[in-house]
């Protein structure tokens, strides 16, 4: 496997909850899914289908819409082993990248112009929460109403949408606190800046789970 292989199986976990997809139909459920906790299988989608069949680990099969040329893909005996001893590793650290949170980590940086340079990263991070709520508003209902194209898939799925929807709404709640402490900087010495710092880590501090 290649180096990957985490984007791979990815999307031989896709193929192995339907006989077929089209890149497209692949594409689509990243989209709708993958994409807010593993967004680099969207962008690799079409090379990493056409490597897994060139791995053995996928088939393709060739078909025509009219003239267009449509490649449909389907997991194989040898990718549904791949993906079971890949299932049973521990997984990766969890990481973030969030390059908005880098330029709040960096705003004095930029001068006079600190306090909108925050603004504009906060609105960054309240288009990432509100892309992923509007999601769920249409994912969480199809479940409910039994009609999600995975259905079967409902347990898992609803723990996914779980994670989701949590830190969805705890970019918001970060949002709004980190812009209502920012618009009083501009009211505040250097000194009462800091005492502000420090009050915030102790409220944090003292919101962490006992060791």
């Amino acid at each position: 496997m290649r180096r990957t292989a985490t984007t791979a199986h990815a999307i031989l976990g896709l193929l192995a909850l339907r006989p077929q997809w089209t890149t497209w139909e692949l594409t689509k459920q990243m989209r709708r899914n993958l994409r807010f906790f593993w967004p680099r299988a969207e962008s690799r989608i079409f090379a990493e289908a056409r490597a897994l069949e060139a791995d053995g680990l996928a088939r393709a099969e060739q078909s025509f819409v009219g003239r267009r040329a449509r490649t449909t893909y389907g997991i194989s005996d040898a990718g549904r082993e791949s993906l079971r001893r890949w299932l049973a590793t521990p997984p990766g650290a969890t990481t973030l990248e969030c390059e908005a949170v880098l330029r709040v980590f960096l705003a004095d940086l930029s001068g006079t112009d600190a306090q909108q340079h925050v603004a504009v990263a906060l609105e960054r991070v309240r288009a990432d929460a509100h892309a992923v709520l509007d999601v769920g508003r249409v994912a969480g209902p199809e479940y409910l109403a039994g009609t999600a194209p995975f259905q079967d898939q409902i347990h898992v799925r609803a723990l996914v949408f779980d994670f989701l929807s949590h830190h969805a709404r705890m970019l918001l709640d970060w949002a709004d606190r980190t812009e209502a402490a920012v618009a009083e900087w501009s009211r505040q010495s250097p000194q009462e800046r800091a005492d502000a710092g420090r009050t915030h880590i102790a409220r944090c501090l003292a919101a962490f789970p006992p060791v």
